[in-house]
């Protein structure tokens, strides 16, 4: 090069694109993967939302056996009640398994709760 000039030369640019279209490339797939993350915990979450509301609804009143359906929003639920055989004379166990679904996931939750004669406590 005469009278000292300096520069980048083609090759050099073309070089420091393609890190830079390698480096943009593995920030979409990162920032990608957290946001289906992110959708996913919000879903996860509405739905423990819902079943923790319909299993408030039993602190109503007593507790009796069997099957009932609904919806929450746009989830739908399955709530199936049934009595667990304990020793005569102690209180009363009953088994809740209740299923939220939001058409594409379906989420199981269970859980046992002692009742007095068959009424809240």
């Amino acid at each position: 090069m005469k009278g000292g000039q300096r520069g980048f030369t083609l090759l050099e640019m073309l070089a420091a694109l393609a890190v830079l279209a390698l480096c943009a490339s593995v920030l979409l797939v990162a920032f990608g993967q957290g946001a289906r993350t992110l959708q996913q915990v919000a879903s996860r979450d509405r739905m423990s939302l819902a079943a923790r509301s319909v299993m408030d609804d039993l602190e109503a009143g007593p507790l009796q056996a069997g099957r009932r359906e609904g919806q929450w929003d746009d989830l739908s639920w399955q709530r199936e009640v049934s009595e667990v055989p304990v020793v005569a004379g102690a209180a009363r166990l009953w088994r809740i398994d209740l299923t939220v679904r939001d058409g594409r996931h379906q989420v199981l939750f269970s859980t046992l709760r002692a009742r007095s004669g068959g009424t809240p406590p």
